[in-house]
């Protein structure tokens, strides 16, 4: 019986041999007949070599409770709407909503953010009444049965108050209080904990061919404003997390450079939320048209934590948990 040889001669010199690799490097095959230093030289793809920028996790308070800010937080997403862009319809019940809930916190949600209204674009409002028949009976049972911290994500002052009243802690408001002139009083009877997204325009039409000089600025100086009137109402910043509002009125490359930069919204001195996940910009991103946009989610989830963002609103929370696991097991501590 024969066996290959296990030490098999180098291949002869005048093959095609691949160019050597390490790390950050791409192979490629020189030309037949040519030598290996011969072999165009490899060029990264733009962006690779550049550092990752960052900032730290900040605590978010809500409510009596400190949340983060040694790690940054999932925040699980439960849309009790029939229309929501990802998971409309499936959780539109009461049963169903804690359901979900109960699977998001088993996988490692840290907060539970309850809407009742889609904020997809092209979405309408919907009437006030509508929205608390869906929103309450999810938020009173979640919070009785689990005990955790719970938003509502309304832009309606008195769905927001209800809520509160329930046992909720945050109010996650996409319009960042100026939709409702009455929403900027309600968190700092509750001591809530805030969220001021930006966007441009409503839903309905806030995709309409919007533009912005420099976003990243214009972003930053919206919600700066923003934060200085919900300070002058009493209300701390260490309440208020900002959001720069990731499709809301903008473009493909409004989202990509404010997800770059994010960073730069640590100046405002509050945490910073990005919400991401399953959004339809992953699907206008070259070679990602196809995609179920889970995998691109996650590797934004992850970019974002390495920037220092506060707080991860996600759809997929289990696989959010573990790629932040392992990204932590890497990095250690300190």
């Amino acid at each position: 019986m024969s066996f290959p040889d296990p030490d098999p001669p180098p291949p002869s010199s005048t093959e095609p041999q691949p160019a050597p690799t390490g790390a950050g490097s791409f192979s490629f095959l020189a030309p037949p007949g040519a030598s290996v230093s011969e072999a165009p030289r490899a060029v990264p793809p733009h962006g690779w070599d550049k550092p990752i920028a960052h900032a730290k996790p900040r605590p978010w308070y809500a409510g009596d409770r400190v949340l983060g800010g040694d790690r940054p937080l999932i925040m699980g997403i439960l849309n009790v709407t029939p229309d929501s862009f990802h998971d409309g319809g499936r959780h539109a019940g009461a049963d169903q909503a804690v359901r979900h809930a109960a699977a998001m916190l088993e996988a490692g949600a840290d907060i539970i953010d309850i809407g009742g209204e889609s904020s997809r674009p092209g979405a309408a409002s919907v009437p006030e009444a509508q929205e608390l028949a869906r929103t309450l009976p999810a938020v009173r049972e979640i919070v009785k049965r689990f005990g955790c911290p719970v938003s509502i994500d309304t832009v309606k002052a008195n769905v927001a108050r209800a809520a509160l009243m329930e046992g909720a802690c945050i109010i996650n408001d996409i319009s960042a209080m100026t939709f409702d002139p009455l929403m900027p009083e309600v968190p700092k009877a509750f001591r809530a904990g805030v969220v001021l997204n930006h966007i441009r325009g409503r839903p309905s039409g806030m995709q309409d061919a919007p533009s912005y000089g420099n976003v990243v600025a214009d972003v930053a100086a919206f919600l700066k404003e923003r934060i200085q009137l919900l300070a002058a109402m009493g209300l701390a910043k260490d309440r208020i997390a900002v959001d720069p509002g990731i499709g809301f009125g903008k473009r493909l490359q409004d989202n990509y450079r404010l997800i770059a930069e994010c960073e730069t919204l640590d100046a405002l001195g509050c945490p910073i939320l990005l919400g991401m996940s399953r959004k339809s910009f992953i699907g206008k991103t070259p070679g990602l048209q196809d995609s179920d946009r889970l995998f691109p989610s996650v590797a934004l989830a992850v970019f974002a934590a390495l920037k220092g963002v506060s707080i991860l609103r996600v759809h997929d929370v289990r696989e959010t948990r573990e790629a932040l696991a392992m990204i932590a097991a890497v990095r250690g501590p300190g």
